[in-house]
């Protein structure tokens, strides 16, 4: 017999943070492009940052949402299978879209030459630059792993793991 699994305050924090992640650092780039923040040595990167998750808020806005209800829904036992689901998806939306930017930079970096649109808002990037444009959502990707291995992890009660010993 197999009994809730304990989540505590801080595993639900981690779900709200691990699904608002690229937001949070949303939040970051926007402020760091604002002030001019190493514009000279980082801008390009800034500005891609800045414009693929203005795109990505489409995914982005509903894995927040979902992250937070499911948390909010973790701890009360009637809907812990709801707050679970929940959950889940809006870490497999965000993990999705920090996939997505991942496969990206590492496709532009090691695929063939792109035409590219003479208007387009993008900036043109360099070998490092591209790595530094998808080295943050690669780390993102780790805690988002390892939130959806502990939120799907069961522990069995002390009594059924003596009762199935005696079977």
């Amino acid at each position: 017999m197999t009994t809730r699994p304990n989540h505590t305050r801080s595993f639900r924090r981690g779900v709200i943070v691990t699904g608002t992640l690229p937001l949070l650092w949303w939040g970051i780039s926007l402020a760091a492009g604002a002030s001019g923040i190493g514009y000279d040595a980082i801008g390009d990167v800034v500005v891609t940052w800045n414009i693929t998750t203005a795109v990505g808020l489409i995914v982005l806005l509903p894995a927040a949402v979902f992250s937070i209800a499911g948390s909010l829904e973790l701890p009360s036992p009637q809907s812990s299978h709801r707050g679970r689901w929940y959950a889940t998806v809006g870490l497999a939306l965000t993990t999705a879209y920090c996939l997505l930017i991942v496969i990206n930079s590492v496709l532009a970096v090691y695929g063939g030459p792109v035409r590219r649109d003479p208007n387009s808002w993008s900036p043109e990037l360099s070998t490092p630059e591209q790595w530094a444009v998808g080295g943050p959502y690669a780390l993102f990707l780790i805690p988002a792993g390892a939130v959806l291995t502990r939120l799907w992890s069961t522990r069995t009660s002390p009594a059924s793991k003596t009762q199935r010993a005696i079977t």
